[in-house]
């Protein structure tokens, strides 16, 4: 029996290696974004770029591409929602996807998500 793909699982299809002497603490730092009034955080992590976002209900993402790495899309809280030119992906807390390289995509949020996205530093 096949499992679900776990976060775990799209940070090792991303090549990230758990370096014991780096930790983020995401729930930490989504709380002090919310008490500073900011929206976003980008830190690096064993060759990987982590950015948290705190997204704002009924808003919609730019759409954006990336040209040479694929993007891992974490939904810590919330719904949130990737659509595509073609498709939509709709997320809850917890779930994941993979963003393809070169896919046109962009973000939103009904009522407002936490989201972690994880692509490899160039």
């Amino acid at each position: 029996m096949l499992s679900a793909p776990t976060v775990l699982d799209g940070l090792r299809f991303l090549g990230v290696s758990i370096v014991m002497n780096q930790a983020t603490d995401f729930a930490e730092v989504f709380s002090r974004l919310a008490r500073e009034g900011r929206n976003e955080e980008t830190t690096q992590l064993g060759g990987v770029n982590v950015r948290l976002v705190k997204v704002k209900g009924g808003g919609e993402g730019q759409w954006d591409h990336h040209d040479r790495t694929t993007e891992t899309v974490v939904v810590w809280s919330g719904d949130f929602t990737v659509e595509f030119r073609d498709h939509a992906l709709h997320l809850s807390s917890g779930q994941c996807c993979v963003v393809p390289v070169g896919a046109e995509h962009r973000g939103t949020s009904k009522a407002g998500a936490d989201v972690i996205l994880f692509q490899q530093a160039h």
